[in-house]
């Protein structure tokens, strides 16, 4: 019984040990979103419109550190639901991003229920690690992912292009492009 005791530490501990020792680039990016996120209530926050990315309208919120962008939020509503992308800046590159499906009941109230997520993390625009809803990884080559990794650069592009734009606009003009919002199509489930 000693034994059986000794080894189920053991492996409990050899499975905390691995889950907490990703690859040391996975750990960098998550302190750096904790910081990050830390920092946010301090940052220079802009806020537009923007026409054309969704049926129902679409929103972004762009976070500066000075004049380097570190965040941007894109709030994308349709009919039954809502997407919205987090996406995390270093070097101008992508970094993190979070991707949520949200799905509505048809009420006035608009109650969610079902909201699936998607993390994905960069190393200089290269995918190192997609994971979902239950923290399952999903395989970071192959179609799935390639579509995955092109329609986060596309929207990276959009929405960093949005929060760049100088003046008092208060709205971005994007063309509709269905690999940026319909999510569904290039997320594997």
């Amino acid at each position: 019984m000693k034994r059986l005791l000794t080894f189920a530490c053991g492996f409990i501990f050899v499975a905390v040990a691995s889950a907490a020792g990703d690859d040391p680039r996975i750990a960098r990016i998550r302190a750096w979103y904790a910081a990050t996120e830390k920092a946010l209530p301090k940052l220079h926050v802009v806020r537009r419109d923007l026409a054309g990315l969704s049926t129902h309208g679409a929103a972004l919120t762009a976070y500066f550190a000075g004049d380097t962008l570190r965040k941007v939020n894109g709030t994308y509503y349709v009919e039954d639901g809502r997407t919205t992308d987090d996406i995390y800046l270093r070097d101008d590159t992508m970094y993190y991003v979070s991707h949520i499906i949200g799905k509505y009941f048809l009420t006035v109230d608009g109650q969610m229920v079902h909201r699936v997520q998607y993390r994905m993390y960069y190393d200089h625009d290269t995918l190192l690690r997609w994971t979902d809803t239950t923290g399952k990884d999903l395989p970071v080559t192959g179609d799935s992912a390639d579509a995955q990794v092109r329609r986060d650069r596309t929207l990276a592009r959009v929405l960093t292009d949005c929060a760049k734009v100088t003046g008092p606009a208060q709205s971005c003009e994007t063309a509709s492009e269905d690999s940026t919002t319909q999510s569904d199509s290039t997320i594997s489930k």
